[in-house]
This record gives C-alpha cells, sequence and structure tokens, in this order.
C-alpha cells in the first residue's frame, strides 16, 4: 500500500513539475478532476466497451479451449489447422477493422475483434499446459487400460487449469484491446470513441483517463483470475514430473523428413486459401471490397504496376521489421529477465508487479501517442511500442512456468545444498523452457502487430502506414496485398521461432515436446 502511494506522488510530481512543459503525462489529479467533471460520460462508456470486450474475452476463450483439446486429442486437424489458427492472430488489426465492419452488424463486428484478439493467446496457453502433463500419471492411466480421454480427463486437464488460466488473464486485456479497436470506425459510445475524441482535440487529461480506466478493466480480472488459479489448482506445483523412458524410435532420413514438413506445409496453406475463398462467399463481399488470393497475386505480379505496387510493399515491410524486430527481442529478454528476478526477489516481484500488470493492460492504442511523444517517431519510438507489447506476455507466461516447478525439485536440490541459483539454472529455467518459448511464439506475431499500429498512428512509414494509406484511396487490392504480406511475415517469424523451440526443447525438456 506504501508502495502505491509513493508511485502515485512521484507520478504527479513527474507529470506537475518536471514534464509539465512537455505535454506527454497527465497528473492523478488531472484525472481525478477529468473523472469528476465527465463521470456520467465516462461510466457509459465503460459500460459499452466492457460489454463488447466480456462477449468477445467469452466467445474468443470457449473457441480457443475447445480447439486446444481437439488439437491434443487429434494431432492431425493441428498440424493442418494450426497454422490457420495463427494466420487470424497475425492478421493486421489496421486491415481487418474495416472489413469486419461491412462484413457484421457494427456491434458484432467488435465482439468478432475482442474474441480474435483472445483466442490464440489462449490457444497457446491450453496446448502448453494440456501437453505438460506429468509423466508417471499418464502411464498409469495406459497401465489401467485408459485411453485418451481417460488420459484428457484425469491427467492433461487438471495439469492444464494453471496455463489455461493464465490465457484467460492475458486474454483480459487482448478482449479490451479488440473492442476499443472496433469502436473507431463506425461506433457512437464507448472508449474508443473518448479516445479519438481526446488526440484530436490535444485533450491530454482524457487521453490518460481512457488509459487508466482501460487499465483497470484489463488488471481487476487478471488479478480475480490470478486468486481462481490459487483455489483451483494449489496442488500444480507439488506432483513430480518425472516422465517414463521413451522407447528408442528409429529416426526417419533427413529426405523424408523434409518431405513430410512439406506436405504439412501444404496442406495448411490448401486450408487457409479455403478459408479465404469461403469468407468471401459466405459474407458475400463485393469484388470491390472482398478481394481473393488470385486478385491479390494479380495485384503484386502481372498488374500494369505490379512492379510499383511490389517495391512500395517491400519498403514498408523493411521499415516494419526493424521496428518490430528490434523491439521484439527487446521485450522478451526483459520480459525473461523481470520473470527471473521476480521469483528470486520477492520484495521486487510484490512491488513491481502492478506497474507491470498496468503497464500490460493499457491498450497499445491509447499508449502509442504518449509513447511517441516521450520517444519521438522515429525508431526508438516504435521500438518502445514493440518492446512493451512482447514483455508483458513474457513475463506472465515465464513466471507461471517458474512457479509450476515441482516441490520434489527444490526438496531434491536443497539436499545437495544447491544455491537459489544454482537452482535456478539447474532446474528452474530447464523447466521453464516451453513457457520461455510458448511467450515468445506468441510475442512474434504480436511485435509485428505492435509495430504496424505504431506506423498507422504515427510514424507515417512501413507497413502500417502503406495499409491506411490504400483504405484512404479505397484501393482494397493493396489493403489486401498488405495483409497478406504482414501475415506471411508472421507465420515465417512465428514458424523461426518454433524450429529453435523444437530444437531446444529435444535437448533440455524432451518430455514437453510431445
Amino acid at each position: 500500500m506504501l508502495v502505491s502511494v509513493l508511485l502515485l506522488v512521484l507520478w504527479e510530481i513527474l507529470a506537475e513539475l518536471l514534464l509539465a512543459d512537455r505535454g506527454v503525462i497527465a497528473s492523478p489529479s488531472a484525472i481525478l478532476q477529468s473523472l469528476g467533471a465527465d463521470a456520467a460520460l465516462y461510466t457509459n462508456a465503460v459500460k459499452v466497451t466492457a460489454w463488447e470486450a466480456a462477449r468477445g474475452w467469452f466467445f474468443g476463450n470457449l473457441a480457443a479451449i475447445v480447439v486446444a483439446l481437439v488439437f491434443v486429442q487429434i494431432k492431425t486437424l493441428e498440424s493442418l489447422f494450426h497454422r490457420l489458427a495463427l494466420a487470424l492472430f497475425c492478421l493486421p488489426l489496421v486491415a481487418v477493422n474495416p472489413l469486419l465492419q461491412v462484413t457484421f452488424e457494427p456491434d458484432t463486428a467488435k465482439v468478432v475483434l475482442a474474441a480474435m484478439s483472445v483466442f490464440f493467446f489462449t490457444l497457446v496457453g491450453t496446448l502448453l499446459g494440456l501437453r505438460s502433463a506429468d509423466g508417471a500419471p499418464m502411464t498409469m492411466v495406459k497401465a489401467w487400460g485408459g485411453n485418451s480421454l481417460d488420459a484428457l480427463r484425469f491427467v492433461r486437464l487438471p495439469s492444464g487449469v494453471p496455463s489455461i488460466i493464465t490465457g484467460l488473464q492475458i486474454g483480459a486485456a487482448g478482449a479490451t484491446l479488440g473492442a476499443i479497436f472496433g469502436e473507431f470506425i463506425g461506433a457512437r459510445a464507448g472508449i474508443g470513441v473518448l479516445l479519438i475524441n481526446g488526440l484530436m482535440t490535444l485533450n491530454l487529461s482524457r487521453v490518460w483517463t481512457v488509459a487508466v480506466l482501460t487499465t483497470l478493466m484489463a488488471t481487476i480480472p487478471y488479478l480475480f483470475f490470478g486468486l481462481v488459479r490459487k483455489w483451483l489448482a494449489p496442488w500444480s506445483a507439488s506432483i513430480s514430473s518425472a516422465a517414463p523412458v521413451k522407447p528408442a524410435s528409429r529416426r526417419r532420413s533427413l529426405p523424408a523428413r523434409s518431405g513430410l514438413a512439406f506436405a504439412w506445409l501444404t496442406g495448411s496453406l490448401v486450408v487457409i486459401v479455403l478459408a479465404w475463398y469461403a469468407y468471401l462467399h459466405v459474407f458475400q463481399l463485393t469484388p470491390f471490397v472482398g478481394k481473393s488470393p488470385i486478385d491479390v497475386w494479380s495485384y503484386l505480379f502481372s498488374a500494369p504496376k505490379a512492379v510499383e505496387h511490389r517495391g512500395v510493399l517491400l519498403d514498408g515491410l523493411r521499415v516494419t521489421l526493424v521496428h518490430s524486430g528490434v523491439g521484439y527481442v527487446a521485450g522478451l529478454v526483459i520480459g525473461v529477465v523481470t520473470a527471473v528476478l521476480f521469483t528470486l526477489l520477492t520484495v521486487v516481484e510484490r512491488v513491481f508487479t502492478p506497474l507491470a500488470v498496468a503497464l500490460g493492460s493499457v491498450p497499445i492504442i491509447a499508449l502509442t501517442p504518449l509513447l511517441i511523444l516521450a520517444f519521438g517517431r522515429g525508431l526508438w519510438g516504435v521500438v518502445a511500442i514493440a518492446a512493451i507489447v512482447t514483455f508483458f506476455p513474457t513475463l506472465t507466461i515465464t513466471r507461471g512456468g517458474l512457479k509450476g516447478v515441482p516441490r520434489d525439485a527444490f526438496v531434491l536440490m536443497r539436499s545437495y545444498d544447491s544455491s537459489r541459483l544454482g537452482t535456478l539454472w539447474r532446474v528452474q529455467l530447464p523447466y521453464t523452457l516451453p513457457s520461455i518459448f510458448a511467450s515468445a511464439r506468441i510475442a512474434a506475431p504480436a511485435a509485428v502487430f505492435a509495430a504496424t499500429v505504431a506506423e498507422w498512428l504515427a510514424t507515417g512509414n512501413g507497413l502500417g502506414h502503406v495499409i491506411v494509406n490504400s483504405r484512404a484511396h479505397s484501393d482494397y487490392s493493396g489493403v489486401w496485398a498488405a495483409a497478406a504480406v504482414l501475415t506471411a511475415v508472421s507465420l515465417v517469424f512465428y514458424s523461426l521461432v518454433s524450429w529453435a523451440e523444437r530444437a531446444a526443447l529435444a535437448r533440455y525438456a524432451p518430455t514437453h515436446t510431445s
């Protein structure tokens, strides 16, 4: 409590005395004044956005958990459809938002956008939890004649509860972000409308008030599900995770492995293309707005101005890759280091956890203008935004992995008189590798998304700006082409992290590779 009061005092001093002339920070007193003056306006906006976000959060999480259960039971379906789920996550919201607005009713479009912002986080977290099932209980189920459904009911689901709840925690911020983003087009009320109004009128107090309200909207569910996790899964770190020795299997030759990987990749691409055509057909988008894969191919390779189109996209892509790449690495490293510090130093965790949660809960749309004011419109402003988006899921998932280490392992290390650093290096970090790589996979497309949002709102370059400029000129072929390029880049980014994950886990955590 004392720490929170000191932080508020420091905030007030920075805003009113040290940074008053820069117009970057609104003080707590100014935020309170804004809340008091427009209480009814803010209350109505929070109700509208919270209802949109809650529905998107529910349906997105429900779909993610069901899909994860199916994927665990039927690995063939995962191999085919996992990239489709990833492609949905990688779609740039800057391009998706106007398409959803012409596809659905305005309210439904916001809910769909919120659900899309939640789905992939929970899917990855649920898959990670279901596959972290302890080796010995899985062997016991098989020894007693149990089938895969028995293993799912008695072992995988109980083992997966902590990771599922972690996904629900992170999803609160994602749903809020999706709902606000949806309100940027055609909405009459909501937090997004107030945010646009504050930015257009340069009302710093309103922008910061919106940021604080949205932070609370995401933080309260986050803390609530943290308590639920402690209540539902107090046993999660007390069971031994010793895995049975796997029988040696004949390793396929390199040509065989390459051929199999190519076959799965081809199948996944076919599924994505079919889903693309199905979307155009089911929702009957006009040819002017809805562009097929053939239209995009023509725009990039066979149209009279195809060379010019490719040049614009490649120039934007180079900028976006630098922005997202530097921010991704910075956010990933800082997130893992912070999670380790939280584990080693309880005082640091207690002091800085509320700050970290608040930072991760502020919608990137509200945070972007403020960070651009602080860091400028160049490289470091966008890098800061991408790093923050990467930092929070990395911290949350990695910390959950570090806390999930079985107590038996700590007892064993204490019996050898191991130091805390020794235990961290020999036990906790290897055990947490699946969580670290899961966060790295999630953060890879998220960093690209954050960079495009910053480019859209502030910098005037990169693929984010290309999408906005194409949409402003009704060049929907350009919008779809840029969205396809961004999605493809995010998929490649994700696949590279997945390849590194498989290599690392095969050596340091082989029980988590199946």
